[in-house]
């Protein structure tokens, strides 16, 4: 099984904005999409107006094809849209196992 790769999206909301209602409607969307894993986020602890998403996907190809989706992609900016004080700066990481579970897997008695 391939490793998945974690699209992380940093969102800068307007002053006082509440996206917490709008992020259900934010996860049926994804959930739709071919490829799409799973959703973790939450805002920033020292600057509450940040929100931190990590979505996790099968490949970056299937990100990029969510990308290109046409409607569901256009209705994520519906959804969030409104909140944004800005784009959202976004980047892709492949990220490693932890050493924990690496040594576990690999330990014998």
């Amino acid at each position: 099984m391939t490793q998945p790769i974690t699209e992380v999206v940093q969102l800068q909301l307007q002053p006082g904005a509440v996206i917490e209602e709008l992020m259900s409607d934010f996860l049926r969307i994804l959930q739709r999409q071919p490829g799409f894993q799973h959703l973790a986020w939450g805002r920033w602890e020292e600057s509450p107006d940040n929100v931190q998403l990590l979505l996790n996907w099968d490949t970056i190809e299937a990100h990029r094809q969510f990308e290109v989706s046409g409607a569901d992609f256009a209705a994520v900016g519906e959804v969030l849209g409104p909140v944004l004080a800005k784009p959202p700066a976004m980047h892709h990481v492949n990220f490693k196992p932890a050493i924990a579970d690496i040594v576990s897997s690999t330990a014998t008695v």
